[in-house]
């Protein structure tokens, strides 16, 4: 009786040591398993890089074109349109400027009206077309225009000037900011006593300017002719690169 006694009791005490241990143990095995799943969150940086490059444009872009004002007939409208916009090719062209540079950007037919007594009254037509003209020497837009407004042209309505290989210059722009900003996030990396680890954004701003005398609008309504010695400035080509990096830092 006293050996299956003392057995019971052994048990017993067992029991109520381990139970208690495996409670313990078990919750430090969920609350490890816990932190396990929910790492710390890694610290990030922002860093920017911005590149701003000035370039001469080597294009220039002329839009020009014929009002024919008012005609008896639709016929006789286009036929004057026609005539003068014939001139204004030949004479464009006998510039060194390629029949391809040379497009049509707005052509329009209408009918005139007055109005008598609150009658509307037939006037006839009036015709109008536009040319927009690729210049690739800047130099000669002034003699561009002063040639074609003589052959009859009488309305400039745009001049603008263009880098023609825009892609390139972005690229250039593009390489310098990204290296700027990596720069940056080095040395805040050094100054906070990490190392940068992966990039986990990028996004990035272009922005384009084009510096001259003249820009939309032109001329408007060209009268008496434009002098042979105008000249028009170029200005420059303009770029400004924004490139935004975020690293994680380790």
């Amino acid at each position: 009786m006293a050996t299956k006694a003392s057995t019971t009791t052994i048990s017993r005490i067992f029991f109520a040591i381990t139970f208690p241990t495996a409670i313990v143990l078990g919750v430090f095995f969920l609350g490890g398993k816990y932190i396990e799943a929910h790492p710390k969150n890694p610290v990030n940086i922002s860093v920017q890089g911005e590149t701003k490059i000035a370039e001469e444009p080597d294009i220039a872009k002329i839009t020009l074109g014929v009002q024919t004002g008012r005609k008896e007939s639709s016929k006789e409208a286009i036929r004057t349109l026609e005539q003068t916009m014939s001139g204004i090719l030949i004479t464009v062209q006998s510039l060194d400027v390629k029949e391809a540079d040379i497009q049509t950007s707005g052509f329009s037919l209408y009918p005139a009206y007055d109005w008598e007594d609150g009658e509307q009254i037939p006037r006839g037509y009036e015709a109008s077309q536009n040319l927009t003209i690729i210049v690739r020497n800047p130099g000669d837009v002034g003699d561009v225009i002063s040639s074609a407004v003589e052959s009859g042209a009488n309305n400039v309505s745009d001049i603008s000037f263009l880098k023609e290989d825009l892609g390139s210059l972005r690229d250039q722009a593009r390489r310098e900011s990204i290296n700027k900003a990596k720069a940056q996030a080095q040395r805040l990396a050094d100054e906070l006593g990490m190392s940068v680890g992966r990039m986990t954004g990028y996004s990035e701003d272009i922005l384009s300017s084009s510096e001259s005398a003249y820009g939309k609008g032109g001329y408007g309504g060209v009268g008496g002719g434009v002098s042979e010695a105008l000249a028009i400035p170029a200005g420059e080509q303009e770029f400004t690169v924004r490139v935004f990096i975020t690293y994680e830092l380790k």
